[in-house]
């Protein structure tokens, strides 16, 4: 029996969503900029509801009213069914509980994409891990074996909401600390007289070291969708639990400082103009 699929947002996560279901699925998706299945029939179709919808910045905090505002749509669909919102978009740790606390009587999951934009369709279909988020172990074995059916090699991760959700933001931040760690690297070499592409291959010999994101581009930092939008939102996390976060805003003001072009600004849903 063939699983049934909605996809809320038809975006790279969307469209790398229902290019790894696709075989062994009967897919509808709805997105409102363009020509779509409605929101309804969407809703109605699927056991799973994928939603992969942008959540921009808004001055030092996450703007999840895209989300709220189409979920709002769907739970009258959702309501006393089996049918599982299986949030996909990065929000920040303690998002889905709070959708779970507003709607109880609609099912909901959280798993995190970890996509390049490059490359996000082969890296949908070979993931290094399937992170499946609920607070009922019911929901976490149908959201985990809809993965393993398809993908029975590749490690899957159950665990809470805020957990999965927290995974997410750790792994890009991570990443963009290594990008400025880089070229800090980058810049010391420069003085020295030395190629960092040389010191660089003798470091991520060793196989603690990955060997992603320590290029230096002529542009320097790093940009894109993702990011920016979720360091800053994952500081006003950090700043509205009082905890230090001091590493993670010298990475943020550090790339602020040497990215000659701040992409991030004029790509649509990343930033939100203030009120």
């Amino acid at each position: 029996m063939r699983d049934k699929i909605g996809i809320v947002g038809y975006g790279i996560c969307g469209g790398a969503v229902e290019y790894g279901f696709k075989k062994d699925a009967d897919i509808k998706y709805y997105d409102k900029f363009k020509d779509s299945d409605t929101l309804k029939d969407v809703c109605e179709h699927a056991e799973f509801i994928f939603i992969t919808l942008p959540t921009p910045y808004k001055g030092n905090r996450i703007d999840l009213s895209i989300i709220e505002n189409t979920i709002e749509e769907m739970v009258p669909y959702t309501n006393e069914t089996d049918k599982i919102i299986v949030i996909k978009s990065t929000v920040v740790p303690g998002t889905t509980k709070k959708f779970i606390k507003k709607y109880p009587h609609t099912n909901f999951a959280f798993n995190p994409e970890f996509l390049t934009e490059a490359n996000y369709l082969e890296d949908f279909v070979n993931a290094d891990r399937h992170v499946i988020g609920a607070e009922n172990n019911k929901i976490r074995l149908r959201v985990s074996a809809l993965y393993t059916n398809r993908w029975p090699k590749t490690k899957v991760f159950q665990t809470d909401t805020a957990t999965a959700e927290l995974s997410k933001y750790a792994a890009n931040c991570l990443l963009a600390t290594k990008v400025m760690f880089a070229n800090e690297m980058y810049d010391l070499c420069e003085k020295l007289g030395i190629e960092w592409h040389e010191a660089k291959e003798i470091v991520t010999a060793d196989r603690r070291i990955g060997d992603t994101h320590l290029e230096v581009t002529t542009n320097r930092g790093y940009s894109g969708k993702c990011f920016p939008k979720d360091i800053v939102a994952i500081l006003g996390v950090f700043d509205e639990l009082g905890v230090d976060a001091s590493l993670l805003k010298t990475v943020w003001n550090k790339n602020l400082k040497i990215r000659k072009i701040k992409d991030w600004e004029d790509i649509p849903f990343v930033v939100t103009e203030e009120d």
